[in-house]
């Protein structure tokens, strides 16, 4: 099955942090996917660690491009909107 990507903004004036982090990885193993997070243009981690995500220090305003794999598009797009809503604050 081919992979979706979909970008999102962080919008939460703390940045990615411990909360959304985890709030993200219990959605994505809730869900049972694979999912990358990435700044544009770097490399990607496993959203299956709250750790590796707040590794990345990630500030408010900057983008994330999620790609999935194994999923339809339709899963990954409601997957993208959760984490929007988790990445608002």
């Amino acid at each position: 099955m081919p992979g979706f990507t979909h970008e999102v903004e962080v919008l939460d004036p703390i940045g990615l942090h411990a909360r959304p982090a985890s709030q993200i990885v219990k959605l994505v193993k809730e869900a049972d996917v694979n999912l990358t997070i990435g700044r544009p243009g770097s490399e990607s981690m496993s959203a299956k660690s709250a750790l590796m995500l707040m590794s990345m220090k990630v500030k408010t305003g900057e983008k994330l491009i999620l790609t999935f794999e194994n999923t339809d598009e339709v899963s990954a797009s409601n997957i993208a909107s959760q984490i929007q809503e988790f990445l608002k604050g």
